[in-house]
């Protein structure tokens, strides 16, 4: 007959087991990396993308006559931090960091090298449905872009 302490013994001693197996699974991730400085086109699953809010977090939105839209990747935050877009205009990125970027917008995406520049040359209303969507900016911090019904 086991004592009450060795019996206590006995299972933590199985418990702390569990736990080292369970401690000693690994998830492993994919990586992908892209070509710089190309555009590449992610193959159409619907034909204009989703935006994340009708309005856009920012009070204040800047906009830009004419077809191009730049906005400027700095190492703190993007300028503009929010811009209002037409379905006819375009957009141009630079980047004003010391980093390596990816950049998604809808389904388009680059890798930009410092002080690179690239020109997204598809119209806004071809690829986003109106609402806000992010620039998507790998490290960190993209600007909104807020397209607006026509």
């Amino acid at each position: 007959m086991i004592s009450n302490q060795k019996r206590i013994i006995l299972l933590i001693g199985i418990g702390m087991s569990f736990v080292l197996v369970a401690c000693g699974t690994t998830i492993s991730k994919s990586t992908q990396s892209t070509a710089a400085p190309t555009i590449e086109v992610t193959p159409k699953t619907s034909s204009l993308a989703t935006p994340y809010a009708q309005e856009p977090a920012a009070g204040i939105c800047a906009s830009y006559d004419g077809t191009i839209v730049k906005v400027s990747l700095n190492p703190d935050i993007p300028d503009p931090r929010c811009v209002k877009v037409s379905a006819n205009q375009k957009l141009y990125i630079i980047n004003n960091t010391q980093n390596t970027l990816e950049v998604t917008i809808g389904r388009f995406s680059a890798s930009l090298e410092p002080g690179k520049d690239t020109t997204f040359d598809t119209p806004f209303g071809e690829y986003l449905q109106p609402g806000v969507h992010q620039i998507q900016v790998t490290p960190c911090c993209g600007a909104e872009l807020w397209l607006e019904d026509q």
